[in-house]
C-alpha cells in the first residue's frame, strides 16, 4: 500500500501554525517578519516528514484575491442579495490594499477548486461553504483561506461568522420571550444552521427554500413572536405578523425595506468585511501564525 503524501497541513499541524505560515516559509522566504525560530521549525519538521512540494505550488505572485460564494438552485433573492453585499465590501477594502479582485460563484467548490487555483489568488475568502466539501478542498490548496458566514471544523484554518447565539438571546429580550420562532434563508453550512436551529423547536423553525411555504409556516404562528434572519424575509413576514411581535437580523446597515419601527438587529457586511480583511493583512504579514483556539472569530452585532 503507497504511503501517504506528506501535505503542507501536516507540517502545519506538526509545527501548531497555520497552513498560510508553512506556505510563506516555504514559497516566500524573501519575507523577514516571520520569526526566525518558526522559520527552523517548519523546515525541521519538512525534512523530517520528508515533504515534498506538490507541483499546483507556485511562487509567482499576483495581486488578485478570490471571492467564492457558495449556493444552491433557487436560491432566494435575500440569501443571493446578502451573498454579493458582502463580496462587494471585501472588494472595496481590498482594493484601497492595492488588490484587484474576482468573485465567482460555484454550485460544486470541490470541483470547481481546480479552476480557482488557475488564478493564482495571494488569498480567498469562501462565503458560506459545507464543512465537509471546504475540508477536501483545503488538502491541495495552499494560499491564505478565510471562511466566511460558516463553520469549519479545522483549526488551521479561519472562519469569520456573526455571533448567532448572542443576537438570538438580544432578540428573545427584545420581544420579551423564550419561546420565539425563527425563519432563515436556507445556507450551504450545515454545521452553522444546525447552530442556529439548535436554540428553537423543530416546529418553530421555518429554513426559506424553494419547496417551504412561509406563509402557510407564518399562518400556524399568527399568535407567536418570531425573530427572522434576512430583510428579504422580515418584510415578508411583516405582512402576516404584527412588526412590534418581531426582529428582524439585518445584514445591511441600513435596513430601508423594512418598515420604519421595525426591531432590527444588524450584522452588517461591512463589519464582516472588515475583520475579514484585516485578518488577511495579519496573514500576509505573517503575524497570524499559531493555531490558537481553532481561529475562529465571532462577529458581535449591532443593535438598531
Amino acid at each position: 500500500m503507497a504511503k501517504r503524501k506528506v501535505s503542507m497541513r501536516d507540517i502545519a499541524k506538526e509545527c501548531n501554525v497555520s497552513v498560510a505560515t508553512v506556505s510563506y516559509v516555504l514559497n516566500h522566504s524573501e519575507n523577514e517578519k516571520i520569526g526566525h525560530d518558526t522559520c527552523l521549525k517548519i523546515a525541521e519538521a519538512v525534512t523530517r516528514l520528508h515533504y515534498k512540494p506538490c507541483n499546483s505550488v507556485k511562487k509567482r505572485k499576483s495581486n488578485q484575491v478570490g471571492v467564492v460564494i457558495s449556493c444552491k438552485d433557487n436560491d432566494s433573492a435575500g440569501k443571493r442579495m446578502s451573498n454579493y453585499d458582502l463580496a462587494s465590501k471585501i472588494s472595496t477594502r481590498m482594493k484601497e490594499l492595492g488588490f484587484e479582485t474576482i468573485v465567482i460563484e460555484t454550485k460544486d467548490p470541490e470541483k470547481d477548486v481546480a479552476a480557482i487555483s488557475k488564478h493564482n489568488f495571494n488569498a480567498v475568502f469562501f462565503i458560506d461553504i459545507d464543512n465537509k466539501i471546504a475540508d477536501k478542498i483545503t488538502q491541495n490548496y495552499y494560499v491564505p483561506i478565510l471562511f466566511l458566514n460558516c463553520n469549519i471544523h479545522d483549526s488551521l484554518f479561519c472562519k469569520i461568522y456573526p455571533d448567532y447565539k448572542n443576537a438570538i438571546r438580544k432578540a428573545r429580550a427584545m420581544l420579551s420571550t423564550n419561546s420565539p420562532f425563527l425563519v432563515m434563508e436556507d445556507i450551504c453550512n450545515q454545521d452553522l444552521e444546525n447552530q442556529i436551529i439548535e436554540e428553537f423547536p423543530p416546529n418553530d423553525v421555518f429554513i426559506n427554500t424553494s419547496n417551504s411555504d412561509l406563509r402557510l409556516f407564518l399562518q400556524t404562528h399568527r399568535q407567536g413572536k418570531g425573530i427572522v434572519f434576512g430583510d428579504i424575509l422580515g418584510l415578508e413576514t411583516e405582512l402576516y405578523i404584527n412588526r412590534q411581535d418581531l426582529v428582524v437580523v439585518s445584514n445591511f446597515d441600513d435596513s430601508n425595506m423594512l418598515l420604519p419601527d421595525t426591531k432590527i438587529i444588524y450584522f452588517p457586511n461591512r463589519k464582516i468585511a472588515d475583520t475579514a480583511v484585516e485578518t488577511l493583512q495579519k496573514m500576509f504579514s505573517l503575524d497570524y501564525g499559531k493555531a490558537e483556539e481553532e481561529n475562529r472569530i465571532l462577529v458581535q452585532c449591532e443593535l438598531d
